[in-house]
């Protein structure tokens, strides 16, 4: 559909829209109304049939039909109250997304390899299943390449830790955060580990390092934990770094370690504690989950911001965590 704007109001153009002949003018209204009602919470006041005729350059008579179709069909409950306005009773989200024609909301995050990403993973597809809307979340390595992929408008959001997160919304600002988690829901306490074959006992001896670029976290991690005079740095995938470290292609690497591709006990692998205080420096912003998307994606920013909730997000990724719950995503 085309826009124009007049100041900050949005103008649909329903002239020019390909679905006016299917669905007509009365069907497009009801369209864009369920849109902007998908925001509205109980008890708030919607805009007034003027308002809505003015915005979508419609006549009264069109926005009114519009509003008793989604009545009628049960997606909204509207009262009237005198010269306050019209405001919803009660609204059936499921019912205003399908009616919106606004499709699957799309999320990209981090391959689901460790606990705490499975139970993000599971935590996500829960809360919009209660919420009754359609997601397909899909999984990338690389914070770099999920913010590649919301710009190029491949995904609606994207999962990063708040690290990431931060950054990328200062170095684009049409990007912003939707919602953030407490510490340790991203990576948990004490699980970042400089990652080495088990016959290397002494720091020393680590001369090639891996890293992967295109995750932020884990190059930032790099460049902190080892000084670029005294090692050698090789690109290597995230996900390929403990069969380069076997082989003796890399010494060694910044490692999650409840990454589920390594079992603990594995003495082919040695773990050493990160040295360096710098990257405490960031280890909480590390640490904590984000979820990143268009800052002119306003219906759902406000989805996130009403719907779903960062506590009961933690919650169920901790029952993965502790094996109360099935990851399902």
């Amino acid at each position: 559909m085309q826009s124009t704007y007049e100041g900050d109001k949005y103008m649909p153009r329903m002239d020019n829209d390909p679905l006016l002949g299917l669905l007509g003018k009365s069907g497009l209204i009801t369209r864009e109304i369920a849109r902007d009602l998908i925001t509205v919470r109980p008890n708030e006041r919607i805009k007034g049939t003027e308002e809505y005729a003015q915005q979508f350059r419609a006549g009264f008579g069109t926005v009114q039909k519009a509003l008793d179709t989604l009545e009628e069909t049960h997606a909204i409950k509207l009262e009237s109250r005198g010269h306050r306005g019209t405001f919803i009773v009660s609204s059936d989200l499921s019912l205003l997304w399908a009616l919106s024609g606004l499709g699957i909301i799309v999320g990209i995050m981090p391959l689901p390899n460790s606990r705490e990403l499975e139970g993000i993973a599971t935590a996500l597809a829960y809360a919009f299943s209660e919420a009754g809307l359609p997601l397909n979340l899909t999984h990338l390595n690389g914070g770099r390449r999920r913010i590649e992929q919301l710009q190029s408008g491949l995904a609606n959001f994207v999962v990063l830790s708040l690290f990431s997160a931060n950054e990328a919304c200062a170095k684009d600002p049409a990007l912003t955060r939707f919602l953030t988690c407490s510490p340790y829901s991203y990576y948990s306490r004490a699980s970042l580990v400089v990652l080495t074959r088990g016959d290397i006992v002494d720091r020393a001896a680590i001369q090639r390092v891996g890293i992967d670029a295109t995750s932020r976290d884990h190059a930032e991690i790099t460049y902190r934990e080892f000084d670029p005079s005294r090692v050698e740095f090789v690109q290597v995938p995230y996900h390929l770094i403990p069969e380069m470290v076997s082989r003796g292609q890399i010494d060694g690497a910044a490692w999650h370690r409840t990454t589920q591709r390594i079992d603990p006990t594995n003495h082919s692998f040695h773990f050493f504690p990160l040295k360096q205080a710098s990257v405490d420096e960031i280890l909480g912003d590390l640490d904590s989950l984000a979820v990143v998307g268009h800052k002119n994606d306003h219906t759902l920013h406000a989805l996130f911001e009403h719907y779903i909730d960062p506590t009961k997000l933690e919650q169920v990724q901790n029952d993965v965590i502790e094996g109360r719950r099935v990851p399902l995503y």
